[in-house]
């Protein structure tokens, strides 16, 4: 197929729906899954890897925005989908019209849902979001029982869903984690006690599925985990689903003295083998303060040298064995003969995180699914 640019992404279909196989058989047939699709799929494609999600097993999709779950309905996606994050008033009638399921923590985004829903002769359904120590979004665990309260008489309107998102999980210590399943399991109690039963209740994340199974309760969401990756440091048997490549463009020598790249960084102390590759700063292949350091070519390391450019940037292949040339891939995450870029190891170079560097990958890099 023809692809948009010489920088690409190769998506593993079955590494997918392997790793839902294996979140699935981990938290046994009582529990639910939700695929966490968000900030489009991490960089490997909301749409494909919903398609894949639901159909080896995953009950429901997570998205950030109305905008991102749009994309999924206008993709004939049909199964539920949750907005995590916070919308805005103006997309309720639209939200309404796809049915979509929204994350509130106001009285008066609930009104304006009931509102938008009585004149499509509908019901929304809600999630609350409950914050236990995350202090990003949701509500204070003494707030819930009041606000549901006066939820519960309110017309068109079921309250589907209660979570809370996990600060610390894929830390060693799980204390913090602890403290907080504590204070969500403790709201649990108080609102049972109460006789209030929301049918959905999840804190696990990925790091939490694996590390602690007490958080699984009846549903819970893996990002992550969907595309091979478990920071909770536990063995598992999830696989990478992505790798990353771009290919050689043009070779030429330089002689000692002669410098690469804006701002002549880099200076020959030796003639020079320089292999210009199809990948920038525009494709999320880092320039700075540290980039990528390295890549594969033919199976064999090859050092960066100069700046990274917006749409190239230059290695050093001089002392590289067999016959380099024009058009030969150059892998930037993933395997090639025995060597392999590790995205965790790309992630530590950078000094950020697995999650940055997937989700750094422009929209303008093909993704390729096998």
């Amino acid at each position: 197929m023809a692809i948009e640019r010489l920088a690409w992404c190769e998506i593993s279909k079955k590494a997918i729906e392997q790793n839902i196989v294996e979140i699935k058989k981990f938290i046994g047939p009582n529990v639910k899954l939700m695929a966490v699709v968000k900030g489009n799929a991490y960089g490997h494609g909301a749409i494909e890897v919903s398609k894949i999600a639901i159909e080896s097993g995953a009950e429901y999709l997570g998205v950030s925005s109305f905008f991102e779950a749009k994309q999924l309905r206008e993709a004939a996606i049909k199964s539920p989908i949750v907005i995590l994050g916070f919308t805005p008033t103006e997309n309720y009638y639209d939200m309404i019209n796809n049915d979509l399921t929204v994350t509130i923590r106001s009285l008066d985004v609930a009104h304006s849902l009931i509102s938008a829903a009585r004149r499509k002769n509908k019901t929304v359904k809600i999630w609350i979001k409950v914050d236990t120590g995350m202090h990003r979004l949701g509500l204070n665990p003494g707030e819930v029982l009041f606000f549901i309260r006066k939820l519960q008489d309110l017309p068109n309107l079921e309250i589907e869903g209660i979570f809370t998102h996990f600060a610390d999980s894929d830390n060693l210590d799980l204390a913090f984690t602890k403290k907080q399943i504590h204070i969500f399991q403790r709201l649990l109690n108080e609102l049972d006690s109460e006789g209030i039963d929301i049918p959905i209740k999840s804190m696990a994340n990925t790091s939490a599925i694996f590390s602690l199974p007490e958080s699984h309760l009846n549903l819970v969401r893996s990002g992550l985990g969907l595309y091979g990756f478990d920071q909770s440091k536990r063995k598992t048997d999830l696989k990478p689903a992505m790798t990353f490549k771009t290919e050689i463009v043009q070779i030429t020598e330089i002689e000692k003295g002669e410098t690469v790249g804006y701002a002549r960084e880099f200076k020959a102390e030796r003639p020079t083998q320089v292999a210009t590759i199809a990948v920038g700063y525009g494709d999320g292949f880092r320039r700075s303060p540290k980039n990528w350091g390295e890549v594969i070519v033919n199976g064999q390391k090859a050092l960066l040298i100069g700046r990274v450019s917006m749409d190239q940037a230059a290695i050093d292949i001089t002392d590289l064995k067999g016959d380099i040339r024009r058009g030969h891939t150059v892998t930037l995450i993933g395997k090639s003969g025995d060597e392999e870029i590790i995205v965790g190891d790309v992630a530590n170079k950078l000094g950020t995180s697995i999650y940055e560097v997937f989700t750094s990958i422009s929209a303008r890099v093909s993704r390729i699914y096998v």
